[in-house]
């Protein structure tokens, strides 16, 4: 059955992709959705363009401020040579608001369909990772845990989770936030949300994309980020490893097993928000909450 109001929304942001563009004079045939999750992605064919546009994210964050931050950060890794997919040369890359929604624009890359070589993903992470540590721009420091925290407020309001599980998550949230304070690594500006479904194996190599997570925290965070996920439902071990290993640095196993968790508690909740349009999206938040209970008890 299709879901009238999601329907609705990509119609939207389809038509402020091209209104936006249309405005700066770019010609294009027509609109192809590349992907539509917590934002929607439109090329416009055949141009180099594409437009992300801020649907679902943008029902929790208010505002640009986020993704004027991903803007100045990619522009300044694009221009230092680093491996991501960078900001759109055709027109200003924005952000813009348009009839209600918030919206970038990207450059267009060609995408094998072999996924990346882990070992090459973790390099090009690190790549990343050393040219962002001379980036001077204004960023936020553990903003990402500070933000899980103000969105388990609203969702307990709204009585997202059963009873039990609600109480677990706030003994986590209060636990995380405590052992956050006291840890002592130092820190740089990072991806943020550096799983591996935002670097993509293109014709111009292994690329990182979606920088809207962008903040100041220890580098341990985003490798949390590349392992969480086989570590919480015990698989791609092995393709967690070798980006770890691509990555090239002694881990203090502690700290990567505590953002971990952070990490964990912070996608339980954006698969809550996800899910409202994606069935999957709740079977991976089940799965996330049933880690935490093993942990937990």
């Amino acid at each position: 059955m299709v879901n009238t109001q999601e329907n609705l929304t990509l119609q939207k942001a389809v038509r402020a992709a091209c209104e936006v563009a249309e405005n700066h004079n770019i010609t294009f045939n027509k609109p192809i959705i590349l992907s539509n999750q917590s934002n929607v992605l439109i090329h416009l064919h055949p141009t180099s363009v594409v437009a992300r546009v801020a649907t679902t994210t943008g029902t929790v964050r208010k505002g640009d401020a986020w993704l004027k931050r991903e803007v100045a950060v990619s522009s300044y890794l694009a221009e230092n040579g680093a491996p991501i997919i960078p900001p759109s040369v055709q027109l200003p890359p924005g952000p813009y608001e348009h009839n209600g929604l918030i919206l970038s624009f990207w450059e267009f890359v060609k995408v094998l369909e072999q996924p990346p070589d882990p070992v090459a993903v973790g390099r090009a992470l690190r790549s990343c990772h050393e040219v962002l540590s001379n980036f001077q721009g204004e960023l936020t420091v553990l903003d990402l845990f500070e933000e899980s925290q103000q969105i388990l407020t609203q969702l307990l309001t709204d009585k997202a989770f059963s009873a039990e599980d609600a109480e677990m998550l706030v003994s986590i949230s209060q636990r995380l936030n405590n052992q956050i304070k006291q840890i002592q690594a130092p820190m740089q500006p990072l991806h943020g949300d550096a799983n591996f479904s935002n670097v993509l194996n293109t014709t111009r190599g292994v690329l990182w994309g979606d920088w809207e997570d962008t903040f100041i925290g220890p580098v341990a965070w985003d490798l949390a980020c590349l392992v969480a996920r086989a570590i919480v439902f015990g698989t791609g071990i092995e393709q967690a490893n070798a980006a770890l290993q691509g990555y090239g640095i002694d881990i203090d196993e502690g700290l990567l097993d505590l953002l971990v968790q952070a990490r964990t508690f912070q996608t339980v909740l954006w698969n809550y928000i996800i899910g409202q349009h994606d069935s999957q999206s709740l079977e991976r938040l089940n799965a996330r909450l049933q880690w935490f209970r093993k942990r937990e008890y």
